[in-house]
């Protein structure tokens, strides 16, 4: 279940509420706030004047939704992930003719020992956190 934030009154929002903006403590840029699948986003937008930021915030959001919508990692910072997109997108190219033939390796190496190594930092992770 999402929890959405009670927002002040004077919070500026944009995207019919979608994206929100807030300010830090001791902090002189605007921050912007939004949900993408289901998970909470925050990016500082480095902008100091609110109409600046409205606009960056509007630029950013609509980038994320762009790579939600084409399958690229929106917010993940895992490896696996971005290995799996390389594996994904360099098979995509033999089978269209125009990958380069070393990217067979590079599918077998990320398939055979990358793969599985991050399956095992996964299940480690997974353990020490239900500990």
């Amino acid at each position: 279940m999402l929890i959405v934030p009670k927002l002040k009154p004077n919070t500026p929002t944009l995207m019919d509420g979608e994206v929100r903006l807030f300010k830090r403590k001791h902090s002189k840029v605007w921050q912007i706030a939004f949900t993408l699948d289901g998970r909470q986003v925050r990016v500082s937008s480095k902008k100091r004047i609110l109409n600046d930021a409205m606009a960056a915030a509007c630029e950013i959001y609509l980038d994320y939704r762009f790579r939600q919508k084409n399958g690229l990692p929106v917010i993940s910072k895992r490896f696996a992930d971005v290995a799996a997109l390389c594996r994904a997108t360099m098979k995509q190219q033999l089978d269209n003719g125009v990958g380069k033939k070393r990217f067979r390796d590079y599918i077998i190496v990320i398939e055979k020992y990358l793969a599985r190594c991050c399956q095992t930092n996964e299940n480690s992770h997974q353990i020490a956190s239900a500990a």
